[in-house]
């Protein structure tokens, strides 16, 4: 099961199973992640699960902003739509979270190469 896990210096502090095939993260209190800090928006980002097009049971895990007044960054960048990979670091306001897919790769499965539409 995929999670993010809220870190602060390098030590977990708790973890968030993705369960719902959308999970909702900001200040207000009915978000699935609460985070009371004024850097964040009321609905800051979403964390969207939805199935791969190409594996069987396999789950693509994205974050989107959602319009936030701070932004949303993934590994330092800020994103409005992102396809999250293993242990990507998610930073909202002072939180900072890393993505755990829950998927452990193994050298037996089969890479798909998806040539870019110029080629």
């Amino acid at each position: 099961m995929a999670k993010l896990i809220l870190k602060h210096d390098g030590i977990n502090l708790r973890s968030f199973l993705l369960e719902k095939a959308a999970t909702t993260i900001g200040r207000n209190d009915d978000n699935d992640i609460h985070l009371d800090d004024y850097a964040v928006s009321g609905l800051h980002a979403v964390i969207i699960a939805e199935d791969n097009p190409y594996l069987d049971d396999v789950q693509d895990f994205f974050v989107q902003d959602m319009e936030s007044t701070n932004g949303t960054f993934v590994n330092d960048d800020r994103i409005e739509r992102y396809l999250l990979k293993q242990g990507d670091i998610i930073k909202i306001g002072s939180h900072e979270f890393t993505f755990d897919s829950g998927q452990n790769p193994t050298l037996e499965r089969t890479a798909i190469y998806l040539p870019d539409e110029g080629e």
